[in-house]
């Protein structure tokens, strides 16, 4: 099939990569990257902190393993991939990218954490729609950072939904699949969204097989009536998770993904 991956430049993109990349190969892929999520708005200081670990740190990995000569697998999406066409879209929804896209004659569109959104006339592309993996279950948690409410609101499981896209709305497209992680109160708001990509990419590749194979792609309709929409967090949310005993990120959970994905032989982070 040709397969376009529509990523951000983050932490996360790169390791939905990783877990899809077996998937993948024996595929024509192209990947296109976001390079922010969320509108212009001036983000509070706690998720600035949380974006600075899932991309200026994170992106400082690779010269740092050639540094210390540590060798791995992981394949980062940066001036050095090699294995798929790879660039930055800027305006996903300009006359000339869709030209661009329509002459790939793609059959399928995967959206991981992509920030920008698309219209109607992209959406027409590719012959088995657009899934997005989206990290919260759905209809409950639309828009950004569902796992934060979810922790702050006191839920005992957190999750991720893989979704169609269908329009130019955010998160209402018809459900796939979701899949759900007991929430672990010694663990940070990172841990629990990092641990959510293993699952959910495992949905990805489900479906993948399923059109591979001839086999249709159960869905169901949200209840829109329900749920809500959360925009960029505020300072309050992160009290909020604070006050349910979660912090936002630790280093040794940091540490512990580094050396779970990337390198076991990891011992600093920065």
């Amino acid at each position: 099939m040709n397969i376009i991956l529509f990523l951000n430049r983050d932490l996360e993109s790169n390791l939905a990569f990783n877990l899809l990349q077996p998937e993948l190969k024996g595929h024509d892929v192209r990947i296109y990257l976001s390079q922010t999520v969320g509108g212009k708005n001036k983000k509070v200081d706690e998720l600035n902190i949380l974006e600075y670990y899932e991309k200026e740190l994170f992106y400082q990995l690779p010269h740092h393993l050639k540094e210390v000569g540590i060798q791995t697998s992981f394949e980062f999406l940066d001036d050095d991939f090699h294995l798929f066409p790879l660039s930055i879209c800027e305006k996903v929804n300009d006359p000339k990218f869709i030209n661009e896209i329509r002459s790939y004659s793609p059959d399928l569109f995967i959206s991981i954490r992509f920030g920008k959104i698309f219209d109607k006339e992209i959406l027409t592309l590719p012959r088995y729609g657009t899934f997005n993996l989206h990290s919260g279950i759905l209809p409950d948690y639309r828009g950004i950072l569902g796992t934060l409410h979810a922790l702050r609101q006191g839920k005992k499981e957190v999750g991720c939904t893989l979704h169609q896209i269908d329009d130019d709305r955010i998160d209402t497209g018809k459900i796939i699949s979701v899949a759900k992680l007991k929430v672990n109160i010694t663990r940070s708001l990172f841990w629990h969204i990092v641990q959510l990509y293993p699952l959910g990419c495992s949905m990805i590749k489900k479906s993948i097989k399923k059109i591979e194979q001839g086999k249709p792609i159960h869905t169901r309709a949200q209840d829109l009536q329900s749920g809500a929409y959360y925009s960029l967090p505020t300072g309050q949310h992160f009290e909020d998770l604070k006050m349910e005993g979660f912090e936002i990120l630790s280093q040794v959970d940091y540490l512990e993904f580094l050396r779970t994905f990337i390198s076991p032989d990891l011992r600093i982070i920065g």
